[in-house]
């Protein structure tokens, strides 16, 4: 009969706490029976080898091969057992289950531990009876306090897998809402992108358009050159995260220039700090571009006088601060920054960093456009 309460500590199978096959439920069996078997084996062994390390202090010779056989006898109902309790629990079975379980086994343990010493003709079943009565108090007691400590340690370890289990399945679904969010992301500036492209290629031809109905042909092709020029850069740039805002610059220059061939003197055009663009500071391609944009379409295309546009750049705490000013003549209709271009760059901006602002605002006979780049976008 068992004299420890030592007990087994079963390790926790990997995977789902419900199989849903009859062949994961084999190997969650196979896999509980040799937990369980390697824990009581080393259960068996340490108090196998107490017992006989005690035997020879006393005089005793008995081999320790024959001591360990006895006590594996003895703890071997403990392996389905422990087996047992651990599938229940771990399927979260109701806890009448594990108390039913635990009552039989504990009926059934004190039988065979009773039987256990008695051989050949002696091994009846009025003997084993017999026995069982006359079992002394101590060793049922230290039976029912290995079912207790068996309970209580396979309980704790299935809590602490469920938990792990939990933990696991929440990071998962993080992940997973992180790679939907990032995908639907994805899209969305997909979407801009294809928003802002045709934008500015339909504003661009009718610029040119605007020339080759005023017979300026020479300045017509010229208008086409930097067309191919601007169109090169916007195909190769707006694939990209990121570009740098100094070839921001040169490209809504170039742009400038475009738009110069089309109204003449009649565009003014003001650059302010421009060398103060710190050359690793980065941007969403075609930020600018929409700015100035938005200048020339509603400062410019609705008089016959000429505008000044204000381009200036400034470095500070903040990060790059890029601001755009036009001049509004008095027939203009308000500007609220709503167009289509603003709009997409809001979004954009929105999507692409955690700290950019864009301020719009209007007083004193002009337009005012701020914004502001962080130095270290939130990738």
């Amino acid at each position: 009969m068992p004299m420890t309460s030592t007990t087994p500590a079963p390790i926790p199978a990997p995977g789902a706490s419900a199989p849903a096959s009859p062949v994961a439920r084999w190997r969650a069996i196979a896999y509980a029976l040799g937990v369980n078997a390697v824990v009581w084996s080393a259960v068996v062994g340490l108090h196998a080898a107490s017992v006989w390390s005690d035997g020879l202090r006393r005089g005793r010779t008995i081999g320790l091969s024959v001591v360990f056989g006895d006590f594996a006898l003895a703890y071997a109902p403990w392996v389905p057992f422990g087996a047992a309790l651990y599938l229940l629990q771990v399927r979260r079975s109701a806890w009448q289950r594990v108390l039913a379980l635990s009552v039989v086994f504990l009926l059934l343990e004190l039988v065979y531990q009773a039987a256990h010493p008695l051989r050949g003709p002696d091994l009846t079943l009025a003997n084993v009876m017999a026995a069982t009565r006359d079992m002394p108090a101590v060793f049922r007691l230290i039976d029912v306090a290995l079912l207790i400590a068996t309970n209580a340690v396979v309980y704790a370890i299935v809590a602490l897998r469920l938990q792990r289990d939990a933990r696991e399945q929440e990071s998962r679904l993080q992940a997973d809402n992180l790679r939907l969010r990032l995908a639907l992301e994805e899209q969305r500036l997909q979407g801009l992108r294809a928003q802002l492209e045709p934008h500015f290629l339909f504003n661009a031809l009718n610029a040119i358009s605007g020339l080759v109905r005023n017979d300026d042909r020479r300045i017509a092709l010229t208008a086409l050159q930097q067309l191919s020029r601007l169109l090169r850069y916007a195909t190769t740039a707006v694939v990209r995260e990121r570009v740098a805002l100094s070839d921001e610059v040169t490209f809504v220059d170039e742009y400038l220039a475009l738009q110069a061939l089309r109204f003449g003197p009649r565009l003014q055009v003001a650059w302010t700090g421009r060398d103060a663009v710190p050359n690793d500071q980065e941007c969403p391609p075609l930020l600018l571009q929409p700015l100035v944009e938005n200048a020339v379409r509603h400062g410019l295309e609705p008089s016959d006088g000429p505008i000044t546009i204000a381009v200036g750049f400034a470095t500070t705490t903040e990060g790059t601060v890029i601001t755009v000013t036009n001049t509004v003549p008095d027939q203009a209709p308000e500007n609220r920054g709503l167009g289509v271009g603003l709009r997409a760059l809001r979004n954009r901006l929105a999507a692409a960093y955690g700290g950019a602002t864009l301020v719009t605002e209007s007083g004193d006979g002009c337009f005012h456009v701020r914004l502001t780049l962080p130095r270290a976008p939130d990738d």
